[in-house]
Order: C-alpha cells, then structure tokens, then sequence
C-alpha cells in the first residue's frame, strides 16, 4: 500500500499514529482484526518495522548498529540479515567487516550504505508490517536503483505500507491511498486512480514532466 500527497497532507502522521507514536481518540486501526490499542506497545513494535528517509547510526560498529542492543541477536542472524538486504557487499569491502567503527550518525558511510544498514536493522525482526517512511528520498537516482532489489526482496510475501513521491515506488503498489488536508481523497491502484481524471493523475503528470 501506498500514501501519496502533498506535503503536509497527513501521511507521516499516519503512519506515527499506526506506530502508536501518536495515540487517538476517534476511530481505530487494526492488525488482523485487533484494535492496535490492545497490543502492548513492545508487542506492536515487534510487528512493525519502521524506516524512515533518514537513518540514525548509533556509535559502535557495524554488526551493533544492526542488532540494536538486542544481546539475544546472534552473529548469524545480523550476517544473513545483511546478505538479505545486500549490504554484505561493501560491509565485505571493509577492513573490520562487521566490526568496522561506526562515528555518530554514521556519517563516514554514503546515504546508501547508511540505508542498507537501516534495511539490515529493520529486516532481522523480520516484521509482519514493514513501513517506508520516504525510504529513498535522500538517495540520488543511480544510488536509489541500486537498492530496489533490496527494497523488493524486503516486501516480498509481508504487508508493506510506503509514504513516497517517486514515479519509481508508485505504479506496482496493489493500493494507492491519496491523502489531502489528512483525508483520504482517492484511493485504487494507479491504473484505476488515472482513470478518475481527479487530484492524482494531476499530481502524477507534474512529476512525469518534471523527471524528464
């Protein structure tokens, strides 16, 4: 599913709400028919995974940046975890491997290398629901191409809830939900929403002009 719109149209507040970081007082959301008020807070986060368009790398190394401070978290895991979003292939390229320094917020590590760790730390927990909060928006195009293969492999066969603006994370959505003033104005798959002739397919033409 994807949440697409202005900005300052509802969808990070949707998605801090279903992550509880917001509670509410009106209507509800639910995980398997549940209302996610009925789930502790450590037992929701542990169904969710969260990605956001900026990752924040933590002082340590490589492997303790991915298993975030979970002790139980074996070497293993963060290694095939790694393999599984494709980030063992410079993580291979460093002297330490996966005990190569990491400074705070990780910043002698490219936005791609910082994004893959962040996939790696996300995808260990192996969610039931992964959110991409603008997963991709810092990432310039030829770097972002590089980690859609990653991307793919990380929705594959689990729900997948996407807040983007690239043409590139739009059109293979199953469900595209239009958010304006945090209503949802339209919703359907891209196909169906450019057949509505409404907001979408304005927004849509704007930013195929504007990438070509």
């Amino acid at each position: 599913m994807l949440l697409w719109g202005h900005t300052g149209s509802g969808k990070s507040s949707t998605i801090n709400t279903l992550m509880r970081f917001y509670e509410f007082q009106k209507g509800s959301i639910e995980i398997d028919g549940h209302d996610i008020r009925e789930y502790r807070q450590q037992e929701l986060r542990k169904k969710l995974g969260l990605v956001l368009q900026e990752p924040y790398l933590f002082y340590g190394d490589i492997a303790s940046n991915i298993r975030m401070f979970d002790q139980k978290m074996t070497d293993l895991q963060i290694k095939q975890a790694a393999e599984f979003v494709q980030a063992d292939k410079f993580i291979a390229d460093l002297p330490e491997t996966y005990h190569q320094q990491v400074s705070e917020r990780g910043m002698t590590y490219s936005a791609g290398q910082r994004q893959l760790l962040a996939f790696a730390r996300t995808i260990v927990r192996d969610p039931k629901i992964l959110i991409l909060d603008e997963a991709t928006a810092n990432l310039d195009t030829q770097t972002e191409k590089l980690i859609q293969k990653s991307l793919a492999k990380m929705r594959k066969n689990r729900t997948t809830i996407i807040v983007a603006h690239r043409l590139s994370t739009i059109e293979d959505a199953d469900l595209i939900l239009v958010l304006d003033h945090g209503q949802i104005v339209e919703r359907g798959t891209h196909q169906q929403l450019l057949e509505l002739h409404g907001q979408y397919i304005k927004m849509y033409q704007l930013q195929h002009q504007q990438n070509k």
